[in-house]
């Protein structure tokens, strides 16, 4: 686990919580409330299901999570600091203790999938990590190696997904969040993400996933949460 953060600020590592959301309510305009009163603890390595309709609040309960925007009403806690009160370089050092996977993949085509799962530590531009080194020890891990000189055009839709997950995961993150990462996937391709995601939780990270997919659901044995019109209806394992 990468201690990046804890060089750079003070950061309170809560042993049960490594994710908190506190009454948090995010309000549009005047009264289109996308998350209305959650209440919401993930606990460190924890893998969390989070599921609910299109418009159910899923997209933005993981925004506030990384912070792209800010509650209208709460706060939001991760490792018990506050995320609406950072920003500029300590809002950046938190990002990067944080994987992030979307539905789109959002892969650069003109790069090699090599070079497109070490771009993350090529943008820290930090002298003391070589990128390749980290890009080719994540890729062997979940076993994805084999695509290194590809590019993402030559790819399925689910070796894609693979590639951006591995992406995620090249700087060490603490939590890895997902956005509806099996949308446009078909079973086989689900599947095999979805252990990608077990993979990653059972190697100690926080893992937070949103969707829609009953498949997903019904594979997951851990806890899962249900949103419904911004509201944080049910909770089960």
């Amino acid at each position: 686990m990468s201690l990046y953060l804890l060089d750079h600020f003070s950061i309170c590592l809560y042993p049960l919580s490594m994710i908190h959301f506190d009454f948090v309510s995010k309000v549009y305009g005047s009264r289109v409330f996308a998350l209305n009163t959650v209440n919401l603890k993930i606990a460190r390595s924890e893998f969390l299901l989070v599921t609910g309709a299109s418009g159910a609040g899923k997209s933005t309960l993981l925004r506030l999570i990384y912070g792209d925007i800010k509650p209208s009403h709460g706060s939001v806690y991760v490792g018990g600091q506050a995320v609406e009160d950072l920003s500029g370089s300590k809002l950046a050092y938190l990002r990067r203790q944080l994987g992030i996977v979307f539905q789109d993949f959002k892969l650069l085509w003109n790069r090699s999938v090599l070079e497109n799962v070490a771009l993350p530590v090529v943008i820290w531009n930090s002298k003391d990590i070589d990128p390749l080194y980290m890009a080719e020890k994540i890729m062997r891990d979940f076993d994805i190696w084999k695509y290194k000189d590809l590019y993402p055009y030559q790819l399925s839709g689910g070796e894609q997904q693979k590639v951006s997950i591995c992406r995620a995961l090249v700087g060490d993150p603490w939590i890895l969040i997902a956005d509806e990462p099996t949308g446009n996937l078909d079973p086989l391709a689900s599947t095999e993400i979805f252990d990608m995601f077990k993979e990653a939780s059972n190697r100690g990270r926080t893992v937070v996933v949103a969707t829609h997919n009953e498949r997903s659901v019904s594979m997951h044995s851990g806890r899962i949460v249900r949103l419904e019109k911004g509201r944080l209806l049910e909770q089960q394992s």
